[in-house]
């Protein structure tokens, strides 16, 4: 009898991947011990947050619909602020142009005096 026959080599293998397969098993259970307390845990807080889920969902509905109205109001208070600013600004450029005007009418007429001066 040959010791490197195929049925030896054949058995050896099986015998090899068996023990593979009990030892990947033994310590796949041995984590899964150490895994059990995390799960469970966290699908405690799971729960729990899908509990309170429920009640903040029915306060966000309520305040969407506090809001919708505020939303609106916003809207048109803020297009009365920047019509309100749009005129202040107008009204800074016209007071600017009186102002530069009254100012070359000065001049012109400080200019006219000296010519009349000068005569």
């Amino acid at each position: 009898m040959d010791i490197l026959s195929t049925e030896v080599v054949t058995a050896v293998i099986t015998i090899g991947a068996f023990a593979m397969s009990v030892r990947s098993i033994i310590t796949f259970s041995n984590e899964v011990t150490e895994l059990r307390p995390k799960l469970t845990e966290i699908e405690r807080r799971l729960n729990r947050v899908r509990d309170g889920m429920q009640s903040h969902q029915a306060k966000v509905d309520k305040l969407s619909e506090a809001v919708r109205p505020l939303k609106q109001q916003e809207h048109s208070l803020r297009s009365y602020y920047d019509e309100i600013k749009r005129l202040e600004l107008e009204m800074e450029r016209e007071k600017l142009v009186s102002e530069q005007e009254g100012e070359e009418g000065k001049r012109e007429l400080n200019i006219q005096r000296k010519k009349l001066e000068g005569i």
